[in-house]
C-alpha cells in the first residue's frame, strides 16, 4: 500500500532489517547442537534474547508514526512471533536450570569475585595481540587514508572490498583524519577489525538524528551488524547536538563485539548497545539522555563516562536498559569505570539511569562516581516509581556520588548484594567473556 507518512516508511524499513536479523538468530539456534551443552545454552539464550530485542525494536519504531492503525497492525502482526520467541526462551532457560541443578555440567561458572581486569574468553590470543600491539607492527589487510596514501580513501570502500563471512580476522587500518561518512559493518562481514591512530585522531563523524527524520535505529554514525567485530583507537561522533534529540554515535548488534580505547561522542542516545554480547574497555563515552542504552549483554570496563550539558529543561540519565522478558540474559554492567562531568553541570540533575522496559537490568560496580550524581541515584521512566521487576544494583563504588543513603526506595534497586550475586554481571558469566575475549587481545578482568 502507498504510505504517505515518511516516519511509517522508515519504520517499515527498520522492521525489514530487524526481522531479517531475528530470523538469522532463530536459524542460528538450530545449529547450536555441535557445541558443548553449557556453551550451547549461553548461545541459545543470547540469540533468542536478541531475536526478541529485534522484534521489540520493530514494534517500538512505529511509536512515532501518524497512523495509529498502522502502529496497531504492526504490534498485532508481530504478536505471535514475539510470543514464540519468548516461549522458546522460557523453555531454554528452564532446561538450562534443570541441567545445572543436576550437576551435569562440569564448568564452574562463578569463581570468587575480584576487580575488573579480565577479557571474555571468546577473544583468542591472536586477537588479544591485535589489540595490544603497536599499530605499525600489525599486519593489515587494507589501509584507508584521506590523503590518498592508502589503498582506499573511505572506510565504506575498504569494507566493500572485505571478504564475506570470513572465519579469519580481516584488519583495516584507518589513518588519522575526520571521515564524514555513515558506516555500516553489514551482517555478512564477519571478524572485521578496524584500527585507528587514536580515539581523538581517527574520527568517523555523522549527524543523522530523530528531529530531521531518521529513526534512532538508523541514526548511528557507525553501525555494526557483522559478528566478531573489533575496533581499536577509533572515535565515533554524532554532531547533531542536543536539540536534535536521539542521535546515535555508535550502534552494535554484533555478537562478541569489542571496542578498545575508543570514543563515543554525542548527546542523547550516544551508545546503542543494541543486542548480543559486547565488551567495551578503556573507552570514553559522552552524552546526556539515555546515552548508554539497548538490550545487549554488555560489560563496560575501565571506561570514562562523561555526562555533559543537555538541553534546557532536560535531565541527564546515563543508562536506559531495555530488557523486556524475564528470561533474557541481557543487561548493562559498568565495572571499574569513572563517571565525571564533562563541563559544568551545576543545577543539572544527573542520574545513573532509568528503566526503559519492565525488566531493565543495570549494575554499577567498583566504579568512581562524581559528586554531581543526584542523591536519589535513579529516576523513573514515567510516573514516580519503577516496575518491581527491574534489577538495578550498586556494589562497592567509590567517590562522593556513591553514597546510597538517599537512593530511591524501589523494590528492584539492590544496594547490599553479595559478591556472589554481583559476580554474575562480570565478564565470565555475563557475556561468556572468558570464551571469546582472549582471541581479541584486549586486557580484561573476568570476575
Amino acid at each position: 500500500k502507498n504510505i504517505n507518512d515518511p516516519a511509517a516508511a522508515k519504520a517499515l524499513e527498520s522492521c525489514h532489517e530487524l526481522l531479517s536479523l531475528a530470523l538469522d538468530h532463530l536459524n542460528d539456534t538450530l545449529s547450536v547442537a555441535e557445541n558443548s551443552l553449557l556453551d550451547g545454552f549461553d548461545d541459545l539464550r543470547t540469540w533468542l534474547s536478541s531475536a526478541g530485542t529485534y522484534q521489540q525494536t520493530c514494534i517500538d519504531s512505529f511509536e512515532n508514526v501518524t497512523s495509529i492503525a498502522l502502529s496497531k497492525a504492526a504490534g498485532q502482526n508481530l504478536k505471535n512471533s514475539t510470543e514464540y520467541t519468548s516461549n522458546s526462551l522460557a523453555l531454554v532457560t528452564s532446561l538450562e536450570q534443570s541441567v545445572s541443578s543436576l550437576g551435569a555440567i562440569g564448568r564452574r561458572r562463578l569463581m570468587e569475585f575480584s576487580g575488573g581486569d579480565e577479557y571474555p574468553s571468546w577473544l583468542s590470543s591472536n586477537d588479544r595481540k591485535l589489540l595490544q600491539k603497536s599499530a605499525p607492527k600489525i599486519k593489515v589487510n587494507a589501509v584507508v587514508a584521506k590523503d590518498g596514501s592508502g589503498k582506499y580513501k573511505s572506510i565504506k570502500a575498504a569494507l566493500k572490498a572485505a571478504p564475506e563471512k570470513s572465519k579469519k580476522r580481516y584488519v583495516i587500518y584507518v589513518k588519522k583524519g575526520i571521515y564524514k561518512e555513515n558506516v555500516r559493518i553489514e551482517k555478512t562481514k564477519w571478524n572485521i577489525m578496524i584500527i585507528g591512530d587514536g580515539k581523538d585522531a581517527t574520527i568517523v563523524s555523522g549527524n543523522r538524528n530523530f528531529i530531521d527524520g531518521t529513526p534512532t535505529f538508523q541514526s548511528a554514525t557507525f553501525a555494526v551488524f557483522g559478528k566478531g567485530f573489533m575496533a581499536r583507537d577509533m572515535g565515533f561522533v554524532n554532531t547533531a547536538g542536543a536539540a536534535k534529540h536521539q542521535a546515535v554515535a555508535l550502534m552494535s548488534t554484533a555478537d562478541e563485539s569489542v571496542f578498545y580505547r575508543c570514543k563515543m561522542d554525542a548527546f542523547q542516545d550516544t551508545l546503542y548497545s543494541h543486542s548480543n554480547r559486547q565488551f567495551y574497555r578503556d573507552c570514553n563515552v559522552y552524552g546526556t539522555v539515555d546515552f548508554i542504552f539497548g538490550n545487549s549483554a554488555v560489560v563496560l570496563q575501565n571506561c570514562n563516562i562523561f555526562p555533559r550539558k543537555p538541553m534546557t529543561g532536560q535531565q541527564n540519565t546515563i543508562t536506559a536498559q531495555g530488557k523486556l522478558d524475564p528470561n533474557q540474559n541481557t543487561g548493562i554492567s559498568i565495572q571499574n569505570c569513572t563517571v565525571m562531568p564533562w563541563g559544568n553541570l551545576t543545577g543539572i540533575n544527573t542520574f545513573l539511569g532509568r528503566p526503559w522496559k519492565n525488566y531493565s537490568t543495570t549494575v554499577f560496580m567498583q566504579s568512581n562516581l562524581g559528586d554531581f550524581i543526584h542523591p536519589t541515584g535513579w529516576m523513573p521512566w514515567v510516573g514516580t516509581t519503577a516496575p518491581n521487576t527491574i534489577f538495578y544494583a550498586e556494589y562497592n563504588n567509590v567517590g562522593p556520588g556513591a553514597n546510597t543513603k538517599n537512593r530511591v526506595n524501589w523494590k528492584g534497586l539492590k544496594l547490599s548484594l553479595t559478591s556472589k550475586i554481583v559476580s554474575k554481571f562480570t565478564v565470565k558469566p555475563f557475556i561468556q567473556g572468558d570464551k571469546w575475549l582472549p582471541a581479541a587481545g584486549v586486557p580484561f578482568k573476568a570476575i
